[in-house]
């Protein structure tokens, strides 16, 4: 009984901040996902210490060439689980057409569209890239970079398919405002 009531009093948490979670663990995502990339870390320097700055005279507790793999390690998933919790967030908004989910299908549009037009648009071949970013994302391989631009895909496609039906609602419930 315990078990039960302690399961449920957390789910019901996450499913009641669904899209404050997302936008934490997104920006939590994108945030540390690209220190890592620019920071010229790949997997291949796994366990080297690839840091250019003198360490501090004050040692960390976690050495430095073990922040980069484990920030890799937990901002990958959670951009990831936030994307996914942004676009269920949004899906989940075209049956109330809350302006929350909105709001949400906005962010979404924006940052497909972005990642697609600016990020990954000459994928696959790295001399095209005008950016030192472009290139260092394509350094962790052609898998991590067509999963990023599948899942800026998805996210774009949600995003505008939100925000299509919200604006046909709100035509039919403002009749009265033309757009010329």
């Amino acid at each position: 009984m315990n078990q039960s009531s302690f399961r449920h009093r957390v789910t019901s948490y996450i499913v009641a901040r669904r899209l404050s979670l997302g936008l934490l663990l997104a920006a939590y995502g994108v945030f540390y996902l690209s220190a890592v990339i620019t920071g010229g870390w790949t997997p291949v320097d796994w366990g080297k210490n690839t840091f250019a700055i003198a360490p501090f005279a004050v040692q960390a507790l976690i050495s430095h060439n073990a922040i980069s793999p484990i920030f890799f390690a937990t901002s990958l998933p959670a951009l990831l689980v936030g994307a996914i919790l942004l676009c269920k967030d949004s899906i989940g908004g075209l049956r109330s057409l809350t302006s929350e989910s909105q709001y949400v299908a906005i962010l979404l549009t924006i940052f497909g569209f972005v990642y697609v037009v600016v990020g990954a648009w000459p994928l696959q071949n790295r001399v095209d890239f005008p950016w030192e970013w472009q290139k260092q994302i394509i350094d962790y391989g052609l898998f991590f970079a067509w999963m990023l631009y599948a899942l800026s895909l998805v996210v774009l496609t949600i995003g505008v398919i939100s925000l299509y039906v919200h604006s046909r609602d709100y035509r039919r419930r403002h009749p009265e405002v033309m757009f010329d």
